[in-house]
């Protein structure tokens, strides 16, 4: 075999795996820094677990199936990088005075001042870090001794069943100090809740647009990443997809998520070292889903010109889901057209509903709306569901600190391997940052270029913008 020097091995590029915003920023900074790029992605589209669907295609009801929201955006880089590009965002808040409380138990809405106290004691629990403790088997156990023998409907479910629409799964899964200082990312404030006009796509857009060198590559399943045991001989990593295709590259930066490694749809030689792998199974993965629709007149408001979201209570207490009015954000940008949209949240036991029986869902949710506005309901215009649960390339929506997982997990998931030849980057190797969120993502994807050009010596020309 003819050997390759170390310096024709620094130019074959670095091949990304996953065009998420992840893949697509550390593309990005590669880029800037004047290195090759192999973009592989295996569905038919770029963004990820970020995608936007014009409901209706008259470009006026634009809705995030995925990523949808932006967290204390004043602090948030995403929303200063959409900013810049002239996109707008509106408040789109889960809790508060524009968002009601229906319980099913008695067939009635919470009064006023009885959701804006339930909304109080959650905002309380959640946002306040816990003390650590080793005295609960799991975070549900330890919101049952907080909640008492009685809770009341409403704060059984803000507490534990809201959490579950956000996370996806069973808070009886959740690691009991999941919302203490102990895990290695950083909580948000929870000082404001934007929702972005036209959706993430602008952010995919950005970030998509400005590769002008990378190779991207849709439909490229890959199934098994090769890598050299003798660097003398065979330098190059070889990525394999499912048509039978092989890229050679420097390295890889794998940024796939979480539920596609647990799944092990992706084969290593050699395989993943013991403690990755172990990471890798020890984190939890939950699914969320949405059920979208628009409708002629937003029958659900009070007062018809302002947007109102709500909470459904089923009775016994279950974490079904929630509505959001995103009619505010379906235009394709600021000052366009709009139309009257909601998008049913769920997480959980519903959430494989929404994935495997999509027609059930949908059923099932309008059913809801009916029961919960007998006078007023309408037949939607159009409805669509997400499929995060049975979709190949996701496998499921954000991960979290399960029972089993152990602090230093989310760092294990982050570091390189075999040498630094394949590298890992995605929402749920946010070190430092938002696990499971869009920034963090983003900054782990940066993260990982940059340790690329620090082991081939470049600097970054320009910082990603």
């Amino acid at each position: 075999m003819t050997q390759t020097s170390n310096n024709s091995r620094e130019q074959r590029p670095t091949i990304i795996v996953g065009g998420g915003v992840s893949g697509l920023t550390a593309a990005k900074t590669l880029e800037d820094a004047g290195m090759p790029v192999v973009l592989l992605e295996g569905s038919d589209r770029l963004g990820g677990r970020i995608h936007t669907l014009d409901l209706e295609e008259d470009d006026a009801s634009w809705i995030d199936m995925g990523a949808g929201w932006i967290l204390d955006h004043r602090t948030n880089p995403v929303f200063h990088m959409l900013k810049d590009a002239g996109t707008e965002v509106r408040s789109v808040p889960v809790v508060g005075p524009r968002v009601r409380i229906y319980d099913h138990g008695s067939a009635t809405w919470k009064q006023w001042t009885a959701a804006m106290k339930a909304y109080g004691k959650f905002g309380w629990a959640l946002m306040r870090p816990q003390p650590i403790s080793s005295e609960f088997s799991s975070l549900g156990e330890r919101f049952d001794e907080r909640l008492g023998n009685q809770p009341k409907r409403e704060d059984a479910y803000l507490l534990k069943s809201f959490l579950e629409i956000l996370i996806g799964s069973s808070v009886d899964d959740m690691h009991q100090n999941m919302l203490s200082e102990v895990w290695e990312h950083v909580e948000h404030k929870g000082t404001s809740m934007v929702m972005i006009t036209g959706g993430y796509r602008h952010l995919v857009e950005l970030l998509s647009n400005a590769l002008s060198t990378t190779e991207v590559m849709l439909n490229q399943t890959v199934s098994q990443v090769s890598i050299p045991q003798n660097s003398s001989t065979a330098p190059l990593v070889a990525v394999e997809t499912s048509d039978g295709r092989t890229y050679q590259g420097a390295r890889v930066i794998i940024t796939v998520p979480l539920g596609v490694l647990k799944a092990g749809s992706i084969a290593f030689d050699p395989p993943l070292p013991p403690a990755k792998q172990d990471a890798i199974e020890r984190i939890g993965f939950g699914t969320v889903e949405k059920v979208v629709m628009t409708f002629e007149n937003a029958f659900w408001r009070r007062n018809r010109r302002k947007p109102m979201s709500l909470f459904s209570i089923a009775d016994p207490v279950a974490a079904d889901g929630m509505y959001v009015d995103v009619s505010a954000t379906s235009g394709s940008g600021p000052g366009a057209p709009t139309s009257h949209c909601l998008a049913y949240v769920c997480g959980n036991t519903k959430a494989e509903l929404v994935a495997e029986n999509p027609e059930a869902a949908v059923e099932q949710v309008l059913s809801d709306l009916q029961t919960i506005f007998p006078d007023t309901f309408e037949p939607p215009v159009a409805t669509a569901t997400s499929r995060w649960r049975s979709s190949p390339f996701s496998q499921g929506s954000y991960a979290y600190p399960s029972v089993h997982t152990e602090p230093g997990d989310f760092t294990k998931l982050g570091e390189p391997t075999h040498d630094g030849m394949v590298l890992f980057a995605g929402d749920a190797c946010a070190e430092g940052t938002a696990l499971g969120y869009v920034e963090g993502a983003i900054f782990s994807g940066e993260r990982a270029a940059k340790d690329v050009l620090a082991a081939t010596g470049r600097n970054i020309s320009r910082p990603v913008d």
